[in-house]
């Protein structure tokens, strides 16, 4: 898979995401420049690419159903039609504390 800088200004961009996938241990993951793209991508033009060729398409809509499926699993439950109106970390309770936190988020809401 390619990720094509096709101006300047997206360059900069690139190589971030390029450094985070190096942090992220990406496997293959390199920076290749216009030839190198029209070489393995005859009808593609850019300025530079980052070539990462062990990355997939991903159906999103599955991948959340899954972390959905984990989570209820968990003990977790899913609210719909919940807007959220902030998030904040907390601290975990200590065992046998009675105010009943065992994760360190809080989501609130309107209601």
């Amino acid at each position: 898979k390619l990720i094509v800088a096709v101006e300047q200004d997206e360059i900069p961009r690139l190589k971030a995401l390029y450094e985070r996938g190096l942090q992220n241990n990406v496997p293959g993951l390199k920076l290749i420049g216009a030839k190198e793209i029209q070489a393995k991508e005859p009808f593609c033009r850019g300025l530079m690419a980052l070539d990462s060729p062990y990355t997939g398409i991903v159906d999103y809509k599955q991948v959340a159903q899954s972390y959905a499926e984990d989570f209820q699993e968990a003990g977790g439950t899913i609210f719909t039609d919940f807007e959220v109106t902030s998030m904040e970390m907390a601290k975990e309770s200590p065992p046998g504390s009675e105010d009943g936190l065992k994760y360190p988020v809080i989501v609130r809401n309107k209601k």
